[in-house]
């Protein structure tokens, strides 16, 4: 959901049981596979410190306007719960359709 809530994201997996699928390697057990777990867990503090130390302070993405064409629902057709619900996400396209 964060593309819809138009941020900018990455993903970062951790492996903590490699493995597993493999019948001639020797089977682990959780309090290795949670050792792994918190190792890549430090591991990867270090990287978003990192990672978000080097972000520009201004983002030349698109992902701030991502739902500038997303939004089919015709602004005038909207339940008023659903768009105060959602206000924070859609109302900078939606507030200027219907006069808001």
């Amino acid at each position: 959901l964060a593309r819809e809530a138009e941020l900018c994201y990455s993903t970062i997996a951790m492996v903590t049981d490699y493995d597993c699928w493999h019948d001639a390697h020797d089977s682990v057990t959780i309090e290795q596979i949670i050792a792994v777990l918190n190792k890549n867990v430090e591991s990867v503090c270090g990287v978003v410190r990192h990672a978000v130390a080097a972000l520009p302070r201004q983002r030349s993405c698109k992902c701030g306007s991502a739902l500038e064409h997303a939004i089919m629902t015709a602004p005038a057709a909207m339940p008023s719960a659903a768009r105060e619900r959602l206000a924070l996400l859609i109302d900078k396209y939606v507030a200027q359709k219907v006069g808001a």
